[in-house]
């Protein structure tokens, strides 16, 4: 045997102990609150990493995940053993109805709750109901628990390191996270009914396996039963020469209760040589000695037998893997364990899972007499109780390559749609991402407009946060309607009677690091070129510039609100023939017909709820529109910011605002201050190469954590392949797809999404965009 494999049983070796209570066949002795467990003689730390888009990445793509995660596998310490897990569970049916579903308020939008209601119980019947979730578990002999943490500390660090660069993220888990997965195994079903306080425990004087424990194990021959779960562990014993990837996905694809672990041994580099050496040795005195054999009887044509031939072909091409390709020894065992509700049900789950193995030309079989020690080797606790080993090398390992696809499941996260894949539902909290920029963009008739619909109702349903709309097209307001009174629309129209004040400015307004004026007088600069037909010049703002500085000024003495009025007024009393020309250019919007944004502002702004509706407006003055509202967003943003409330920005017809070198400034100043200040502010355009083609704004969509991508043109599918890293391959879920479906970018994951909704209900009626549907039945989304 080699000498690490004697030294690593050597140190698990425990003394056998029969157990006498339920609570002794879990082996572990001791916890510490950091995550680390004392079995037998080892101490273990669990480590858990989330998935990547392995399966629908390019071949290119997957080459290069394969030769990342063959690098992990390589950096194993060789005095430790490594068990990766995957862990197929149940979706808790009580916790998921009190997070996602929505309770009838009385209020009038009880129905439109119910349409909701409806729509997630049709996407979770048609899931998997299961979630997967992969760990690391980490086993080593140390003398003390402190040269422990050293240890597991710098196993955090390479780990982490090592799946950051494969796009994973990689944490450590405390006690009450690994007590709770053994909780949740050991009692299926039971799993909202955890509960565990250690300092209440350590002064009552329980055991923490009191608490996690089940409530019978029955042993038999081939199964155990767990309280009244039946479970079956299994192992893989022969293995074929070609093994797909997609070997483990295959396996862990069935929707049931289920644990895949391997377990790895790394073989120092020198032994594993030595070891490959003496096999070369070995195979070639077999071949010397049969051809002795046939020359002592005469036969001297005697061809080497195939299997030997075989034998000393294949050893010498491990060992030229060893020396020459970056190749490791490791020893590996690959059990399972999946549980029924009925013995029948576990039978028929054993022969399709031992189905789906001979699929690849390799046999599961069922652990005899030796259920329990596969239980704790499947589990990751850190235990190997099946000494059931094959060598590998480092690529025939990697081989069983546990990533599938992205998964967004987010505690308090709003419905985003259904995974195009797994088919489980999306469920995204932008807080927990690093900026809550958000964009959201597809061609006329993809479903972005249903999309940003229904994305405004689930916050205004789901949350108190407020939420102000920019409105170009005039579609939004019946969603606001149906909200009733939290929310409010004021319509900007020419000649109309809503009027907004383009000259407030909030307590707190501007970057902090600036002068508010400074920001506030860019602002009017680039409303004011607006408003002009010629070509504001140099000395048109420097003369605007000191007005606006004198305006503010007299304010701190006045107390009173300036309005564009106050600054015609003050351009005219300047000698400058400039300051008369912009007074002149101002005419039309302040003592004119067009003066909507020139006085003091007569609409309520304090609804939960605000839409902005300029589909009135000409085209002319939509610019100009844009960025009055926008800027009264801006001074609403800053006060929720001063009282600890959150507010959501939707800005519509995005593109209209990087036409414009001052009105593109003003807006990439207006997003910094959105982030800065608790506001998710969310752009909504057509097509992506408005955005690209200005600095700003490809600056902003490389930044905004969160893209929310319908079907592309082709000219945009490039760009953003080119921008965003996305392959071909996925690429192909934004190119002719039904409406409704396409990609979203959130952080560093990239999930295919499909969001189909009953047209039959009242909520859809609400938010379609679609001619001759809905209360909104103009133009397309």
């Amino acid at each position: 045997m080699l000498k690490t494999l004697q030294r690593l049983f050597k140190q698990m070796k425990e003394r056998y102990v029969v157990p006498r209570r339920v609570q002794d066949i879990i082996p572990i002795r001791r916890v510490w609150k950091d995550g680390i467990f004392l079995v037998g003689n080892c101490y273990t730390k669990t480590y858990q990493f989330t998935d990547i888009n392995y399966l629908v990445a390019s071949k290119a793509d997957q080459d290069r995940m394969f030769k990342a995660y063959a690098r992990i596998i390589n950096s194993f310490d060789s005095t430790a053993i490594t068990k990766l897990t995957i862990s197929n569970h149940r979706i808790n049916q009580q916790d998921f109805e009190d997070e996602v579903l929505m309770k009838e308020q009385g209020d009038g939008c009880d129905g439109y709750r119910q349409d909701y209601n409806s729509l997630i119980d049709a996407a979770t019947s048609g899931s998997s109901g299961f979630l997967q979730e992969k760990y690391i578990t980490v086993s080593v002999y140390k003398k003390s628990i402190d040269e422990a943490r050293v240890f597991f500390q710098r196993v955090e660090s390479d780990l982490g390191s090592s799946f950051l660069a494969l796009g994973s993220k990689f944490s450590g888990l405390d006690t009450m996270q690994r007590l709770k997965m053994l909780h949740n195994f050991y009692r299926a079903g039971e799993e909202r009914f955890f509960h565990l306080d250690l300092q209440d425990m350590m002064r009552k004087g329980h055991s923490f396996k009191d608490y996690i424990c089940p409530d019978a194990i029955e042993r038999n021959r081939d199964y155990l039963r767990i309280g009244d779960k039946y479970c079956r562990v299994l192992y893989l014993k022969d293995y074929a020469s070609v093994i797909t990837d997609r070997f483990v996905t295959d396996l862990t694809s069935l929707n049931r209760s289920m644990m895949l672990s391997i377990d790895m041994i790394m073989i120092p580099k020198a032994e594993a040589v030595r070891e490959a050496e003496n096999c070369l040795l070995s195979a070639e005195k077999n071949i010397a000695d049969h051809q002795r054999r046939q020359n002592n009887n005469l036969n001297f044509n005697a061809i080497i037998p195939y299997d030997l031939q075989e034998q000393r072909n294949e050893t010498f091409a491990f060992l030229d893997d060893l020396r020459t390709k970056d190749q490791n020894m490791l020893m590996g065992v690959i059990t399972m364990v999946h549980m029924a509700d009925t013995k029948e049900q576990l039978d028929a789950d054993t022969e399709a899972i031992v189905s789906t193995a001979l699929n690849q030309n390799c046999q599961m079989v069922t652990l005899k007499y030796q259920q329990m020690d596969g239980l704790n080797t499947v589990l990751p606790i850190g235990a190997l109780k099946i000494k059931a080993l094959r060598t590998f090398n480092t690529e025939s390992l990697a081989i069983f390559i546990p990533f599938k696809v992205q998964e967004i499941i987010e505690k308090g996260g709003i419905y985003f749609g259904e995974n195009a894949i797994s088919h489980n539902l999306i469920l995204c909290n932008q807080s927990t991402l690093l900026n809550q920029s958000s964009i959201i963009f597809g061609i006329p008739g993809s479903g972005k407009s249903f999309f940003t619909k229904m994305l405004i109702f689930l916050l205004a349903m789901q949350t108190q946060d407020d939420i102000l709309i920019c409105d170009p097209e005039g579609e939004y307001a019946p969603l606001v309607e149906a909200l009733g009174d939290e929310g409010s629309i004021v319509r900007i129209s020419a000649g109309g009677r809503d009027r907004l004040n383009a000259m407030y400015m909030a307590d707190g307004y501007g970057d902090r690091e600036t002068d508010p004026v400074v920001e506030k007088s860019q602002f009017i600069m680039s409303l004011i070129e607006r408003f002009s037909d010629s070509k504001i010049t140099a000395a048109h703002k420097s003369v605007i510039d000191r007005c606006i500085k004198q305006i503010y000024t007299e304010m701190r003495d006045t107390k009173e609100v300036p309005t564009l009025c106050t600054l015609r007024e003050k351009l005219m009393e300047q000698p400058e023939e400039e300051a008369h020309e912009v007074a002149l250019a101002l005419e039309l919007y302040t003592t004119g017909s067009l003066d909507i944004f020139g006085r003091e502002s007569n609409v309520d702004l304090n609804k939960r709820v605000t839409v902005f509706d300029i589909h009135g407006l000409g085209e002319h003055i939509k610019p100009a529109g844009l960025l009055v509202i926008t800027e009264t967003m801006i001074n609403r943003v800053t006060e929720n910011w001063k009282r600890g409330k959150r507010t959501h920005i939707f800005i519509d017809e995005f593109h209209v605002v990087y036409s414009n070198e001052h009105s593109a400034e003003f807006f990439n100043s207006a997003w910094r201050q959105f982030r800065k200040r608790n506001a998710y502010p969310t752009a909504i355009t057509q097509n992506v190469e408005y955005l690209l083609h200005s600095a700003q704004g490809s600056t902003m969509l490389s930044n905004s954590e969160l893209i929310v991508m319908f079907n592309q043109a082709e000219r945009d599918q490039e760009q953003l392949a080119e921008l965003l890293n996305i392959s071909k391959e996925q690429m192909g879920y934004v190119t002719d797809t039904e409406a409704g479906s396409g990609l979203i970018k959130y952080g560093r994951a990239l999930v295919p999404f499909v969001n189909r909704f009953p047209r039959n209900t009242k909520l859809y009626e609400l938010m379609t965009t679609k001619p001759g549907e809905g209360v909104f039945s103009k133009g397309q989304a």
